[in-house]
C-alpha cells in the first residue's frame, strides 16, 4: 500500500500515526509568496546540507528548518486580508466539520481541529490499513468542495489548494504541543481571548 506521496512537500501518511494536517483555500496564498517561502526553505536546506553535520544533527537541523517554513506558511494565512475566506461563513464551517466528523472513528481518530477563514489545522490518527491515507484526505476535500460550491452557487471552480502540509507527531509532548497549537490558533490571530470561544474548533473529551 502506498504510504506516502510528493508534489512541492513529502507526504508520509503510516498507519497508525498520529497526523497534523493544514490544507487551505485555493488562492489563499498568491504564487509569487508561496515560491518565495520554498525558496528560502531550499536555500536553507542545502546549507544545512552542506555544514557536514553527523546524521542525527542534520535530521535535527532540517526538521527545525521545515518548522519555521511552515511557521512563515501559517503566519501569512493568519495575517492577510486578502484572498478567499469562505471559511469564516458559518455554513460553509458547517459543511467542513461535518465531513471531518463523518469519517471519525472509521479512517482516523479525529483529536482536535480549528477552522479559520482561510484554512484548516487538524489532528488525527490515521486508523485505516487498507486505503492511503493521502486518498482520504482527497475525498474528504473533494466532498465538502463540492458541497461548498454547491452552496456558493460556484460549482466547478476549485476550493481547495489540492496540496496540504502534513507532519508526522514524533511524540507524546510533540502532541499536546500540536494540540495546544491548533486550538490557541484564533486566539493568537486575536479573533477570541480563549480558544473554547472559538466556534470552529473541536478537541475530543478523552484528550
Amino acid at each position: 500500500m502506498q504510504t506516502h506521496y510528493q508534489r512541492n512537500l513529502p507526504h508520509i501518511l503510516p498507519p497508525g500515526e498520529s497526523i497534523f494536517i493544514t490544507y487551505r483555500l485555493a488562492g489563499s496564498i498568491p504564487a509569487d509568496i508561496l515560491l518565495k517561502f520554498l525558496e528560502e526553505k531550499q536555500t536553507a536546506l542545502r546549507q544545512i546540507a552542506q555544514a557536514g553535520s553527523d546524521e542525527a544533527a542534520l535530521r535535527k537541523t532540517q526538521y527545525d528548518e521545515e518548522k519555521r517554513y511552515f511557521a512563515r506558511f501559517d503566519k501569512y494565512l493568519d495575517s492577510t486580508d486578502k484572498g478567499p475566506d469562505w471559511l469564516k461563513l458559518p455554513s460553509v464551517a458547517g459543511v467542513v466539520k461535518e465531513g471531518l466528523h463523518h469519517r471519525d472513528g472509521e479512517d482516523y481518530d479525529l483529536h482536535a481541529y480549528c477552522l479559520m477563514s482561510n484554512h484548516v489545522h487538524l489532528l488525527v490518527t490515521i486508523r485505516h490499513e487498507h486505503r492511503p491515507f493521502h486518498a482520504t484526505i482527497k475525498s474528504l476535500k473533494g466532498y465538502s468542495a463540492r458541497k461548498i460550491n454547491e452552496l456558493l452557487d460556484r460549482t466547478g471552480q476549485p476550493f481547495w489548494h489540492p496540496e496540504s502540509y502534513d507532519h508526522v507527531v514524533r511524540s507524546q509532548e510533540e502532541f499536546k504541543r500540536i494540540v495546544a497549537y491548533i486550538l490557541n490558533n484564533p486566539v493568537k490571530a486575536g479573533l477570541v481571548e480563549a480558544w473554547e470561544d472559538w466556534p470552529h474548533s473541536y478537541l475530543a473529551d478523552f484528550l
